[in-house]
């Protein structure tokens, strides 16, 4: 019904685990208890690696479990995991980030299918506004440095064939 444009964001799934946790790869974590909330994309990242997911209907539960020993680990996406982690410098069990993620979303816009020129026109703005530097201000005005998440851009505009990911099944 749909197609999307280049993808402008690689959205991530992310492992995070107590500081002091021996983990270094999603890998070590198969079989493992990992937290997430019940039904979101962060569950079917779990079950794709092939740990045992304990579901909670928000984030801020499987958050806790993890900080009261009842996880392993939590997953969700970048933005939540970020500030879970920066959080947890100053209050609770310190946490880190696992490095690769447990699942790739790329985010591009929806519009209607079989419009080529259409696509073609989202395709050529978005690339300019990258290479432009416009969406890094943009990001770093709500994600950025100076905001809670402290995240800083590093996916560029690309077609999304040039992206190295497995598919969500």
């Amino acid at each position: 019904q749909i197609q999307f444009s280049d993808p402008y964001y690689l959205a991530k799934e992310m492992l995070i685990v107590p500081a002091d946790d021996a983990g270094k790869t999603k890998a070590d974590y198969a079989g493992q208890r990992i937290a997430s909330t019940k039904g979101s994309t962060s569950e079917m990242s779990i079950k794709l690696n092939k740990s045992e997911p304990l579901t909670f209907q928000d984030t801020a539960s499987a958050y806790l479990a993890v900080q009261q020993g009842k996880a392993r680990g939590m997953v969700a996406n970048t933005m939540t995991t970020t500030k879970f982690v920066n959080e947890s410098k100053s209050k609770g069990k310190e946490m880190r980030m696992i490095e690769e993620p447990m699942l790739y979303q790329p985010i591009g816009i929806g519009m209607a299918k079989d419009q080529p020129a259409l696509t073609a026109k989202i395709n050529e703005i978005l690339h300019k506004l990258d290479e432009s530097g416009e969406i890094n201000k943009i990001w770093d005005k709500w994600l950025g440095p100076s905001t809670e998440y402290k995240m800083t851009r590093t996916d560029k505009v690309v077609p999304l064939s040039e992206l190295k990911f497995d598919p969500i099944p």
